[in-house]
């Protein structure tokens, strides 16, 4: 018989401890400059991405860093535990352990969402909830299988992905503890997103109120590469009126959403949308450092960030007093894969996760010197076929890469413009 949950649950404690432990001088360090708890948007992005939090990946000290900082911010700002304390812990078991050592095959890698709760205002909306997430996870020093796009070890320091996020959702938080709205505010920085959403699935799988009192979700996943002000607003459909309100703001901020209708998608918000939750999703998308070192502090658009934390203070706080709910609506299957793969055999571009283009995936980057590039493929173009396969989202360009094999010749067609174009691939 196994260890009882309680003991395993000791053994998790002492394991943080000694964590903790070995990381005080860094983080002593890090509260004597007041950077662990300074809620500049600037800060907080450069302390989470920066070397000694290496990469962050779930059960390291970078990752007891990152719940560390957190739950400091949450504390120093008055906003309480929705829990006995600010942590959640999780658990997954992590294929790339496995595949290296196949005795540890059945062993769980344990981390932790750092999750906070701003009471409402009024006596009757406050039982009611709007949760507002980032991931705080990253690659660590990323290598086999971990989704790195370099082959060599590095620190993966995951600045846009997703230290931008988290940056954004403790900017809400500390709007909103300084007024709160009439609905409660619950602020989740999740666990082992990129290890397949472990953390959001374990808060919606085990919520301490009914699932009916969540009102919306609201998540941030790479929001620091702001361009001409154009964002992604996924989930766009996922309520009768979340589209005109994402609008009615977005003009407030001058801001130019692209519109994703589709609550599924490959981060956090998949895993509330599939509980019948309005979910609202918003990124600035990937560019070429997606996934490698170069993803640092220096490149992120701040002022952007600052932009975007304005835009959806005004969206969440209508929403938040609003004193009608929002209306689920179904936009998009629930039950699509939505975890991270890696796969030997790639096009070599930045697809768009964001569902923002019908029928088919755009390539928001394609990569110098790799073979899309090479075969004449652009930025922007729409895959909408992959040796004769139908392509109408990420889910199913995933899966024609599973198919695919070295040394082969696949023939993708795309659109470009007003044109449909076919290109023969060497891979």
């Amino acid at each position: 018989m196994g260890k009882s949950n309680s003991t395993k649950r000791g053994l998790i404690s002492l394991f943080l401890v000694i964590i903790f432990f070995s990381s005080q001088n860094i983080f002593s360090q890090e509260q004597n400059d007041k950077r662990v708890v300074n809620s500049s948007i600037d800060n907080t992005v450069r302390t989470l991405a920066s070397e000694g939090f290496e990469g962050r990946a779930p059960q390291t000290k970078g990752d007891t860093l990152t719940a560390i900082f957190v739950s400091n911010f949450f504390q120093s700002n008055g906003i309480k535990p929705l829990l006995k304390d600010y942590f959640q812990e999780v658990s997954y078991k992590d294929r790339v352990k496995n595949a290296i050592n196949k005795d540890s095959a059945n062993t769980l890698t344990y981390s932790r969402n750092v999750i906070g709760i701003i009471e409402g205002s009024d006596k009757n909306l406050k039982n009611e909830y709007i949760i507002i997430g980032a991931h705080m996870d990253h690659l660590g020093m990323g290598g086999r299988m971990s989704g790195s796009r370099i082959d060599s070890l590095a620190v993966h320091y995951g600045a846009d992905d997703n230290a931008s996020g988290v940056a954004l959702m403790l900017d809400l938080a500390k709007k909103f503890i300084n007024k709160p709205s009439k609905r409660s505010l619950i602020f989740i920085a999740f666990a082992g997103e990129e290890k397949g959403l472990v953390g959001s699935k374990g808060f919606v799988n085990n919520l301490p109120f009914d699932k009916n009192l969540i009102n919306a979700m609201f998540n941030f996943d790479m929001v620091g590469n702001l361009k001409n002000n154009s964002i992604t607003a996924g989930g766009s459909k996922t309520s009768s009126t979340s589209e005109e309100l994402i609008m009615k703001h977005a003009q407030k901020h001058n801001l130019k959403p692209s519109l994703s209708p589709n609550g599924h998608g490959p981060s956090d918000h998949s895993s509330f949308y599939a509980k019948n939750i309005p979910v609202f999703y918003f990124t600035t998308g990937a560019d070429d450092t997606y996934h490698t070192p170069r993803d640092n502090a220096d490149r992120i658009n701040y002022k952007g960030i600052e932009l975007l934390s304005n835009f959806t203070y005004d969206l969440i706080k209508d929403i938040a007093n609003n004193k009608d709910r929002l209306v689920f609506q179904e936009a998009g299957s629930a039950t699509q894969e939505t975890g991270r793969a890696s796969f030997k055999i790639t096009l070599g571009i930045m697809p768009d996760v964001t569902g923002s283009t019908e029928n088919g995936l755009k390539a928001d980057v394609v990569i110098k010197d790799r073979p899309a590039y090479k075969a004449g493929l652009q930025n922007g173009d729409i895959i909408i076929e992959i040796d004769s396969v139908k392509v109408k989202d990420i889910n199913d360009y995933m899966k024609c890469l599973a198919s695919l094999k070295a040394d082969s010749i696949t023939k993708v067609k795309v659109i470009r413009g007003s044109e449909v174009k076919e290109f023969e691939v060497k891979l």
